[in-house]
């Protein structure tokens, strides 16, 4: 079973992109329910998307990865450009003694001066073997330090599952941590994932219901619905929102993922985005495919064909 920290910290991620940082690799999937790195055993792994006019595979990007004592300390993506590559985003990690991660950092590739610049800091702290906090920072000029912009706080019940998490937006006004949003998990028994998730934003010194997260998981843990809702205030009723679709083959690899939208005005839920993909015996993703919804067909549109592999040639 994944564990329950990283399916709650995912929806938490998804929810708040704005610590993004233009694209991640191609070789990821869109799963909260874990966080890895695609063919971790691979120090080079190459990204080909397909030419939709010439219907041949072009190199697209490659990640570069060192690894110590079977984690990942670094992982940078090139891309190619004028049949060159180039470098692009770069991520540094660091871990406790127990191998925990402690640290990430995010660099951008800086073309006029061809060197590396700090961008994004994510920070853990841990007690008594679980993550109680998360800081992320960004690299502010002219000053070149650390500046704070959202953390974490986690709390967990008595099972070890989290139940609470904070979050909390940095005023770099007052020098004080502004709460923002809060999330609640309830569990229908100990020992598995949640089952719904209510979302509060801080407003007028208190917090406000406005969202709910509805979810259903396999046998195995997996999750393969969920459902979000916002609050009306002025009906004083749940509205749909947003639907995702998972789907997985025996090993537990994420093969499918639908996101579809409510559409108030005829109470259907509207297709969106799909992401298809293929893994080999080791569980390492091979090909990975991203569709648009086409609302005048009806049908799926391709958006992007990716392979993955650690050959230079596909």
């Amino acid at each position: 079973m994944k564990t329950l920290n990283k399916i709650t910290l995912g929806l938490m991620l998804i929810s708040l992109s704005c610590f993004n940082i233009k694209s991640q690799p191609k070789s990821e999937i869109t799963n909260d329910n874990e966080t890895s790195i695609n063919w971790a055993e691979a120090d080079t792994l190459y990204t080909f998307r397909l030419n939709e006019q010439t219907k041949g595979w072009e190199y697209f990007q490659r990640e570069i990865r060192k690894f110590e004592n079977n984690l990942p300390i670094e992982n940078f993506v090139q891309i190619r450009t004028n049949n060159q590559w180039q470098n692009y985003l770069r991520a540094n990690y660091s871990y406790n003694n127990k191998g925990d991660e402690i640290s990430e950092i995010i660099q951008e590739w800086d073309t006029i001066n061809n060197n590396w610049v700090n961008a994004k800091q994510k920070t853990s702290t841990y007690k008594r073997g679980k993550r109680e906090e998360i800081l992320f920072q960004e690299w502010k000029y002219p000053t070149n330090k650390w500046f704070n912009i959202m953390k974490y706080l986690i709390n967990y019940n008595n099972s070890g599952n989290e139940n609470t998490i904070i979050i909390s937006l940095f005023n770099g006004v007052t020098n004080q941590w502004d709460n923002y949003k809060k999330f609640q998990m309830f569990f229908d028994a100990e020992n598995i994932p949640p089952s719904k998730v209510i979302t509060e934003s801080w407003a007028n010194q208190n917090w406000r219901t406005d969202g709910k997260y509805i979810m259903e998981y396999n046998w195995h843990g997996d999750k393969t619905l969920e459902i979000r809702h916002t609050w009306n205030y002025s009906k004083k009723d749940w509205i749909k929102a947003i639907m995702h679709n998972m789907k997985y083959d025996k090993k537990g690899n994420q093969t499918e993922f639908i996101e579809q939208k409510y559409d108030n005005k005829t109470n259907n839920w509207i297709y969106f985005n799909k992401i298809s993909a293929l893994y080999n015996q080791k569980g390492y993703m091979t090909e990975k495919t991203e569709y648009k919804w086409n609302r005048t067909t009806k049908n799926w549109d391709i958006k992007g064909q990716f392979k993955f592999t650690s050959d230079s040639k596909i």
